[in-house]
């Protein structure tokens, strides 16, 4: 068919074959990492063009990225025989065929309505006259149907072309001589004995069409050139280039063959429209095209003619059954059919519109007429099992639901494949981009179905690891999944200077940073938690580190300062529950120290003092439970950690007892055990006097917890009490609870002992006081049994008084 000189769509342009830029890598599978690549070559693309008007710069760059690692690829191939290579190169070559045909026909229709009103206006003529060459032009230029079939025809001899450059042999047929040499020597040496004389009677004439007319061979060698040359004229018929066919044909001494290939020109007379009265151009095409047609629908069902030569006119005059015939893959059958309806469409309309008489075309010619739809469904039902079997692959199904149109077909189409599992990673690289266009262009149909797409690249991306690629495409999921996903890949990446990257990276592409890091931290704290109680008392695991390293996550924006108390106080309470008090003070020393003076400062109102620090008021319900709690666990940390400094220096501290003086000691003996009991009574002294500051600071801090201000330890503020009840609160309340009846029965029980030691009774005769007090309730967290405890205790204690000559309360008598 004709292709219009004016037409703004032609696929030569767009399909231009390019050469490799990419160096070969240097690995021991360099096209492994050409093909690795991609993912960054596909995403550097995208975001190069991230305007609708640029959509087709993408879609030009993806078809650039894949012949680049083709070319790679292929460049591997030749030195290293690999079954893989090649699998991956079909694969590769069909996508690259995909993004060509998506980049042509949705040029098209996105132009199309444009393009009809330029149009019109454009065949606005007082001319009246009109050619079949005129009205194919304007078939083309008014039907954007016409224009896609032609660009799909264009596309499948761009990639038949591809295919016959790359696997091309050097073909022998003559060299530049007269036809038939074998058999013009033999027909002119008769009464010569020769070699290789054919052993039938050969033609007596040379003409064209003898051998038909006479119903004799040519000589045998000559039977087998013109076979070969037959088969690659069409091989270059079905790659788009009927001129070198022609031209192949002259070589070889043959031009009647180039001649008959140029009857389907359709007829046009320049001198209608020639401005140059005085010049007269040459007419063009064929005035008798229509008996050309018929003729070479006759010359194509003649089975005397070789089955390629006849394929050249079924091409040429929409014998579809014939191409059919020696059709040895999908996209050969597509282009019979392909070639037939477009052949049909013209013919129609020429039929239609020209006011003249043509010859009549068999009935058959016009049934071949069908839908593009149909043409699919023969596909799928070819009696060749190979084309039936294409005709199901995945690229296949999708070209065909792309060429019909068909967009909410295809998503169900791809749906199923990630279904069944037929998508491997550079297939999902494709499906994905794929996606992203259609949505550019407005073309979304189902939404559910190209998130999942999108979520399956991600999940491929997050196994490579690059933070880049991750984000960038993560930010094509709906809101909460992209904090979701995020979150999932942050969990396993450790390295600091790795953390940042990723956080970076999430930033550009503009993800919810803030509620990622909180859901990283969350889930991470959540995790094996049943595991770790069953650890032993105290011991910090590899997972209370994984913990406790999380909390970094909220430590890199000063923003989040609140989130990072919210979080951190959730992990503690988790430790305290389970005794690790050393696990609890490393997360309570994640926070930097300015935090709470960082999350006050957001409030201006609030001055930023110590002595304000728990009247939260004016801040957040949540700012306010935070700091509160926090304040809480420091408190608590720092009577546990006095303590125990405390009872280091009790127990190990102490100077150790000389041993008692021999009754047979010498003088001199003596005067050694004077010089060391002197030294051991000031060595004692100091450690009663270190005692006694520790002991008032040691008390100081546990009563810090027995007496927190504001309704009393790991209680919430008057102010906090009406907060929403949510499942998290709810949870926080109980935790706290539980906290209480397990941490101040047990500071109690360390004040006492301290009291104790350093033979203060009176003062846990006061402690009695304290718990009973209904100021502070403290008798109400005290499990029975624990109650009991400490009163025993405190008894014993008033038990030592009385024997010290005071009374039971300590007072002297």
């Amino acid at each position: 068919m004709l292709r219009s000189e004016k037409n703004d769509i032609t696929i030569r342009e767009m399909m231009k074959d390019s050469t490799a830029t990419g160096a070969i890598l240097k690995a021991n599978e360099p096209w492994r990492e050409a093909k690795a690549k991609l993912y960054y070559d596909f995403l550097h693309s995208t975001q190069a063009h991230l305007s609708e008007a640029q959509i087709f710069d993408t879609i030009a760059d993806f078809i650039q990225n894949c012949t680049d690692t083709l070319e790679i690829m292929r460049g591997m191939q030749s030195k290293v025989e690999s079954t893989e290579i090649a699998e991956e190169e079909i694969s590769l070559e069909s996508e690259r065929n995909t993004w060509r045909l998506i980049y042509c026909l949705y040029q098209n229709r996105i132009s199309s309505a444009n393009l009809s009103t330029r149009m019109e206006h454009d065949n606005q003529t007082s001319n009246n006259y009109i050619s079949e060459k005129d009205v194919i032009e304007n078939l083309y230029k008014t039907e954007s149907y016409i224009r896609e079939y032609q660009l799909i025809i264009d596309w499948l001899e761009k990639n038949a072309l591809d295919q016959a450059d790359r696997h091309s042999t050097i073909e022998l047929f003559t060299d530049k001589t007269v036809a038939w040499e074998n058999t013009i020597h033999q027909l002119q040496n008769r009464s010569l004995g020769i070699a290789f004389s054919s052993s039938r009677p050969l033609v007596s004439s040379l003409d064209p069409d003898a051998p038909i007319r006479e119903g004799k061979p040519l000589h045998d060698l000559d039977r087998e050139d013109d076979a070969r040359l037959e088969k690659r004229m069409f091989i270059e018929v079905r790659c788009g280039r009927l001129q070198k066919a022609q031209a192949l044909a002259m070589h070889c001494g043959q031009p009647w063959r180039a001649a008959c290939l140029l009857g389907w020109i359709p007829n046009h007379d320049p001198n209608y429209i020639n401005p140059l009265t005085d010049t007269k151009l040459p007419i063009e095409g064929n005035p008798n095209r229509s008996l050309w047609k018929v003729c070479a629908w006759e010359l194509s069902q003649d089975k005397r003619v070789g089955v390629f030569y006849r394929a050249i006119y079924a091409s040429l005059c929409g014998n579809v059954q014939l191409l059919l015939q020696i059709a040895s893959s999908w996209q050969d059958a597509l282009w019979a059919y392909m070639k037939t309806l477009l052949d049909i469409k013209v013919e129609s309309e020429l039929r239609a519109t020209m006011a003249k008489i043509y010859t009549i075309m068999p009935e058959e010619y016009w049934k071949n007429e069908i839908t593009l739809e149909d043409a699919f469904k023969e596909l799928h039902a070819s009696k060749n099992p190979m084309i039936r079997g294409q005709s199901n692959k995945p690229d296949h199904l999708i070209q065909k639901y792309i060429i019909l149109d068909q967009i909410p077909k295809l998503m169900t189409e791809i749906e199923s494949m990630l279904d069944v599992g037929v998508c491997d990673s550079q297939f999902l690289r494709f499906l994905a981009h794929l996606i992203l266009f259609f949505r550019q262009i407005g073309k979304c149909t189902k939404s559910k179905v190209e998130n999942k797409v999108l979520l399956a690249y991600v999940r491929v991306l997050i196994e490579m690891g690059d933070p880049t690629l991750i984000a960038f495409y993560t930010a094509t999921l709906p809101q909460e999944e992209q904090v979701t996903n995020y979150a999932s890949y942050l969990e396993d990446v450790k390295e600091y200077e790795q953390r940042k990257k990723c956080l970076r990276a999430a930033e550009d592409a503009n993800l919810n940073v803030e509620a990622i890091t909180k859901l990283v931290v969350e889930n991470i704290r959540k995790k094996d938690v049943e595991v770790d109680s069953t650890d032993l008392k105290g011991t910090i695991t590899h997972s209370d580190m994984e913990k406790i390293n999380a909390l970094d996550w909220l430590i890199f924006y000063q923003s989040q300062r609140e989130e990072a108390l919210w979080q951190t106080n959730a992990l503690i309470r988790y430790f305290l529950t389970n005794e690790k008090i050393d696990a609890a003070r490393k997360a309570f020393n994640k926070i930097p120290s300015d935090s709470i003076e960082s999350v006050m400062a957001e409030y201006p109102s609030m001055e930023c003092t110590i002595t304000n620090l728990t009247i939260t008021n004016n801040l957040s319900k949540k700012a306010a439970a935070s700091i509160r709690e926090y304040l809480c666990y420091k408190t608590y940390l720092d009577a546990q950690e006095g303590f125990g400094e405390w009872f280091s220096h009790y127990h190990h501290g102490k100077p150790t007892p000389l041993e008692e003086l021999s009754t047979y000691a010498t003088f001199t003996e003596k005067v050694a055990y004077d010089h060391r009991k002197a030294q051991y009574n000031v060595e004692l002294d100091r450690w009663k006097s270190t005692m006694q500051h520790h002991t008032k600071a040691v008390k100081q801090l546990l009563f810090n917890v027995l007496l927190f201000p504001d309704g009393g330890w790991l209680v919430d503020s008057r102010s906090s009490n009406d907060e929403p009840c949510t499942p998290e609160n709810e949870l926080r309340d109980h935790q706290m609870e539980k906290l209480r009846e397990l941490c101040i029965p047990k500071v109690t029980l360390l004040l006492h002992s301290v009291m104790s030691e350093m033979n203060e009774h009176a003062g846990c005769i006061q402690l009695a006081d304290v718990l009973a007090s209904e100021q502070y309730q403290l008798y109400k967290v005290f499990p029975k049994g624990r109650l009991r405890e400490v009163f025993k205790k405190i008894c014993e204690s008033s038990l030592i008084l009385m024997d010290q000559k005071k009374d039971a309360w300590g007072y002297s008598k």
